[in-house]
This record gives C-alpha cells, sequence and structure tokens, in this order.
C-alpha cells in the first residue's frame, strides 16, 4: 500500500477530499464495514478497497506503474552494500541477499483481481525485511536511496584501519522530496489515529512512523486457522529520524501474532539504551 500511495501522489491522484467506499473489499463487492475514507484514513486504518481502486486507474495509465514506483523507493533490487574490496570487484556484505519482485506474469496486469491482490502486497509479490527496512529508511531520509551497511570498517587486531565501507547511493530514480513528505505524513498517521493499525505505539518514548502488513500464506495451523506473515514495518524518532526497523512474526494466526509486541519492546529499549548514554 505504500507504494500504491506513492504512485498515487505522483500522478495526482491524492486528493485530499476523495472518499473510498470502504464498505467494499478489496474486489470492490460487500464484506468490510469501515465507511467512506480519504486516503489518509485509508492507508492508516488499512483499507484494501481504497488502494486496489487506485491500483487499477494507475495500472491502466500505465502498466509498470507498480514496479517502477517499487524501484524508487529501493525495492525489487539487492540492498545491501556491495563493491570493490581488495582483489574482489564484486563483493557484497550481505552474501546470500536476494532481490524482491512484484509480478509474476506479465499478464497479470490484464486481470483485474490480480492487479487487486498485488496492490496489497498479495499474489507473487516477494520482498525481503531488508528491503522493506530500507524503504523505510529511503522515506525518512526524504527520498535519498542508499545500499545498506552491515558495517562500516574493517579493522586490523591493533585496532588500526583495515578498510572502510563508503556510503553508496541505490541506482535508478527516486521518489521526489515532495513523495516523500507526504508518505512520512501518511506513515505517520498510521500511528496517531485512533483507528490506526499503529496506535499502539502512540505511548512509546519515541515518535514513531510507520505501516503494518498482513500476507496471507494460503496455509492453516493443526486448527484450521488460516497463517499470516504479520508486519510492522517503520522509523523513529518521526521528526528527526535515526532508525528504521522492521518486524515480521512469520506464519502465525492473526490473533497470536506477536509483531506489533516485539516492535514496541525494540523501539523501547533502543530509547533505555540512548538515555543511558547521555
Amino acid at each position: 500500500k505504500t507504494v500504491i500511495a506513492a504512485a498515487a501522489i505522483e500522478n495526482g491522484l491524492d486528493h485530499p477530499s476523495k472518499t473510498f467506499n470502504c464498505n467494499l473489499n478489496l474486489y470492490g463487492e460487500a464484506g468490510e464495514d469501515k465507511g467512506k475514507l480519504s486516503l489518509e484514513d485509508s492507508f492508516a486504518e488499512s483499507c484494501n478497497y481504497t488502494f486496489t481502486n487506485l491500483a487499477g486507474q494507475l495500472v491502466e495509465k500505465n502498466s509498470s506503474v507498480i514496479e517502477d514506483t517499487a524501484a524508487k523507493l529501493g525495492l525489487t533490487g539487492r540492498v545491501g552494500w556491495e563493491g570493490k574490496l581488495y582483489h574482489e570487484d564484486e563483493f557484497r556484505q550481505f552474501h546470500h541477499e536476494t532481490a524482491g519482485s512484484i509480478w509474476g506474469d506479465e499478464k497479470d496486469k490484464k486481470v483485474k483481481k490480480a492487479v487487486a491482490q498485488t496492490a496489497i502486497g498479495q499474489k507473487n509479490v516477494k520482498l525481503t525485511p531488508l528491503e522493506i527496512a530500507n524503504m523505510m529508511a529511503t522515506i525518512a531520509r526524504g527520498g535519498e536511496k542508499k545500499q545498506v551497511k552491515i558495517a562500516d570498517q574493517i579493522e586490523y587486531k591493533n585496532g588500526t584501519l583495515m578498510t572502510a565501507f563508503k556510503d553508496h547511493k541505490l541506482p535508478g530514480e527516486k521518489i521526489d522530496q515532495y513523495t516523500a513528505q507526504k508518505l512520512q505524513k501518511l506513515l505517520r498517521k498510521v500511528v496517531t489515529s485512533e483507528k490506526g493499525t499503529g496506535r499502539r505505539f502512540r505511548d512509546l518514548p519515541y515518535e514513531v512512523a510507520g505501516k503494518s502488513g498482513t500476507a496471507q500464506t494460503g496455509r492453516t495451523a493443526d486448527d484450521k486457522k488460516s497463517l499470516y506473515h504479520k508486519w510492522f514495518a517503520g522509523y523513529f524518532p518521526a521528526d528527526k529520524p535515526k532508525y528504521a526497523l522492521v518486524v515480521v512474526h512469520m506464519d502465525t494466526p492473526d490473533s497470536k501474532a506477536a509483531t506489533n509486541a516485539v516492535f514496541y519492546d525494540i523501539v523501547k529499549k533502543v530509547y533505555e539504551i540512548e538515555k543511558n548514554q547521555t
């Protein structure tokens, strides 16, 4: 939904007065009960119909808009640090990192239900936690895309510098600062809104901005309950971003997901560590 929101902003479909019938499900059929919501409220409350509706409009005008926007946000490609290290011209800090993907079949772009499923991260969408964390960092930085480093430098045993890993920008187009600012506002409202899916984080010592995610797996537990991958991705402090964080609880029944509790505890612990260091 973050990708669709970015595409909607870039294509002028984010009219503040426009509302969407969130009593409809992702296919535009009766099945929900959230009433009519603006884009901001739809994002905060995770109304599927708003984003499948927008995706349909966007794909009709430009069939590659979803993957193009995903790429601008630092998704759909390896995001870990890569470069020259002594005799290795293509050294990778994340050796086994894989790249995400949006479409499994180009023909799906002409299938309304496939577009709807793709718009909310279902169907054949595959993204890694590292890519999602980097997307949040990209938005927090105002649109600047960088490769992710797991280490800044390597030192010899005696403490002298062996080599340093310079910052590398990710190649390709990026979202502009205006789009990033609008996304920052949307991500913050997920937490501040009374019905926002991240409202649990309102009482944290850091202000959090972020987005929840629920991916259907098609699998069930022994008790026949459906299993999901439950996500929360965000950054903090929202006013002066310093950290990006993603938590995903895989193959869990919806009611037993520990995602939000873990995200909450990590943010709180980071605050406590920083406070003790000052």
